[in-house]
């Protein structure tokens, strides 16, 4: 199969899902990387550079069917980069246009100028899922997964553990007020990750952009609107004011620069416990606010496929994806949070029975591998794949 694939790039993708097209599916994998720019409408040059953009991945597109090469698009794209222009006419191509949504808590409306144009909008989470319906009623579920060529493979067999509980994963303001209650109760976890010190901080910084702003309210404001209600407009107020919001530095964790995703493996097998959230919610005048919008992340399948425990923060999802308790562990309250990792850094043997049985069922039914089978199967049923 000849594949474009047009996604920014981001390692996760390249580990994942690219890897596993090479060596699965496509005879030829045509891969366009396009810079992020969600934060960036504001700047004329950012417009131009995107437009720019969009003529080659036409041009390319246009290059790869003439040829003979061009059997199927795969996008991870928003509306922000693609233009509705650019997706008609790649759809008047011919060959069967995929996009992958990875983010349908926080941002499911980003794709709904495009989403017409497409013969299938995967998403990693149904959450929202009714409210982009609508614009495309061809959603597939598509969740999450690991590649066990990547995590699988670079996890040493025996166990040497460097850490009781560890954490990995970028600063947010929820997860910090979940860790400094877990200090409270006598659990130091080791942190690694961005803005959790000055020595590496954050990448995510938000500005008032008025063209960003008045682009969202002309093309997505009535539709979040009528979908989320007034929280629409309140929530995104909310999490922007906590991520500028200062805090005061937490002590008690030990708090190491972001690794490598090479490292990964290794880290999340030598932690007796490895912490997951799943919201990202908000943090104001010294409580935490759930967002209640929680999803399932790519976290959950590389930790059990590493071989490491994992304890993850319940959200929809779980459920489907593992047996609670014997495959996975899950956390609903910072208290369980903080009971949960004191017991099981200190069961060691508990918790190696949990991790072993949630490595098997990552690796029989949480690959990418099973993920792009069920896709293309879909595809393949409608006729548009041969």
């Amino acid at each position: 199969m000849n594949v474009l694939a047009i996604l920014p790039p981001d390692r996760w993708m390249e580990i994942n899902l690219l890897d596993t097209l090479r060596r699965h599916y496509c005879d030829n994998l045509h891969v366009f990387h396009y810079p992020g720019g969600m934060g960036q409408l504001g700047s004329s040059i950012w417009r131009d550079t995107r437009d720019e953009l969009n003529r080659e991945i036409l041009c390319l597109a246009r290059s790869l069917r003439a040829a003979g090469r061009l059997d199927l698009i795969f996008c991870i794209v928003y509306d922000d980069f693609l233009l509705v222009e650019t997706a008609k006419q790649l759809r008047d191509l011919g060959a069967p246009m995929i996009n992958y949504h990875v983010d349908m808590a926080f941002q499911w409306y980003r794709v709904i100028r495009t989403a017409p144009y497409f013969d299938v909008m995967a998403v990693a989470q149904m959450t929202n899922a009714e409210f982009l319906t609508p614009y495309n009623p061809s959603i597939h579920w598509m969740p999450m997964a690991a590649n066990p060529d990547f995590y699988h493979s670079r996890a040493a067999l025996s166990i040497s553990y460097q850490h009781d509980v560890s954490f990995v994963g970028s600063f947010n303001p929820y997860r910090r007020a979940h860790i400094a209650d877990c200090v409270k109760r006598g659990v130091t976890p080791v942190v690694c990750g961005r803005g959790w010190s000055d020595e590496a901080p954050s990448p995510y910084r938000f500005e008032w952009d008025l063209h960003k702003i008045s682009h969202d309210l002309r093309y997505y404001g009535l539709p979040r609107l009528k979908a989320e209600g007034i929280k629409s407009l309140t929530d995104p107020l909310k999490r922007k004011y906590a991520r500028q919001h200062a805090f005061e530095e937490l002590i008690g964790p030990d708090f190491r620069p972001p690794c490598s995703d090479e490292v990964l493996p290794q880290i999340f097998r030598s932690s007796k416990v490895n912490l997951g959230f799943s919201d990202t919610g908000w943090h104001s005048d010294g409580h935490v606010i759930p967002s209640e919008n929680l999803q399932c992340r790519l976290r959950d399948f590389e930790v059990p496929m590493s071989g490491g425990f994992y304890l993850v923060q319940k959200a929809p999802g779980h459920d489907d994806y593992y047996k609670i308790g014997e495959e996975i562990e899950t956390w609903s309250e910072s208290e369980e949070l903080a009971a949960k990792a004191t017991y099981y850094s200190r069961n060691v043997k508990v918790a190696e029975r949990i991790r072993e049985a949630g490595q098997q069922r990552a690796l029989q039914s949480h690959t990418w591998r099973h993920r792009f089978d069920e896709l293309f199967g879909r595809l393949k049923a409608s006729g548009r794949l041969v």
